[in-house]
């Protein structure tokens, strides 16, 4: 079943065409967007978060079109992302920050018993977000306030705060860029473990190769605002107009 369904959007800012006509779709599972840097790719989860309105086209969320109101009617849909710069609560603990992700009435509280932490939900709350920092290697440091981490760590965080709700739909915004070569096994290898358990759509976009193909069997490639060619990524980076645009004509192939 397709999630996100993106028909014919555009988006122009004044006189300048940001996407073109953008036909894309995501099922359970990751999916892919690479492209040069200025190619759109932050436009696109933009408008389909509700920070920009598409000037044309359509934007569906598991089967229903995005609705207006910016960013919070769009999370209702089940729609969590993170932004290439972390957008932590500095200070707050690692903990706290990742109990941020899930849903308003576990995290404001509604009573004596969730203000407490003490509540089955507000439990299960705590439960999760202990469950995935423990995945992600961070668990030694849920009761240190997030600015004392390295960028690598707040990244892993900032995705750890996206999961932590279950949602139906994950937009992650180069979450390998700056990680260390074991930062990045840190995050790809259980990234790709919670997302088949819980069933996730995940879109990645990343200039990371490497990374891409070791998530996602399908990704798409945008050139100047439109989607140019769509497939595996051992097929997609050998397409001739993406090595030749992109990677240079030494890049010939990704392993999957």
């Amino acid at each position: 079943m397709t999630v996100l369904d993106l028909s014919g959007v555009d988006v122009r800012f004044g006189g300048n065409q940001v996407l073109s006509g953008v036909d894309m779709q995501a099922a359970a599972g990751f999916t892919g967007l690479i492209g040069p840097n200025g190619a759109g790719k932050t436009t696109v989860f933009n408008a389909v978060t509700g920070y920009v309105r598409p000037t044309a086209g359509q934007i569906r969320i598991g089967g229903q079109p995005v609705p207006p109101g910016g960013p919070v009617p769009v999370a209702r849909l089940g729609v969590r992302r993170t932004f290439q710069t972390p957008r932590l609560v500095g200070e707050l603990d690692v903990l706290s920050n990742v109990l941020t992700g899930l849903d308003s009435e576990l995290t404001r509280g509604h009573g004596l018993l969730e203000f407490l932490g003490i509540s089955r939900r507000a439990r299960a709350a705590r439960s999760r977000a202990v469950e995935l920092l423990g995945a992600f290697g961070l668990a030694d440091a849920a009761g240190e306030p997030v600015a004392n981490l390295p960028l690598g760590s707040q990244k892993i965080v900032e995705v750890a705060r996206a999961l932590a709700s279950r949602p139906s739909l994950v937009l992650l915004d180069e979450p390998a860029a700056g990680l260390s070569a074991a930062d990045v096994d840190r995050l790809v290898e259980p990234l790709a473990e919670i997302g088949r358990a819980d069933g996730l759509a995940v879109v990645v976009i990343e200039h990371d190769l490497e990374v891409v193909s070791r998530l996602c069997p399908r990704v798409a490639v945008l050139h100047f605002g439109r989607i140019l060619t769509e497939g595996p990524p051992a097929q997609v980076v050998a397409h001739p107009d993406v090595v030749t645009a992109y990677l240079g004509a030494s890049v010939a192939a990704v392993h999957p």
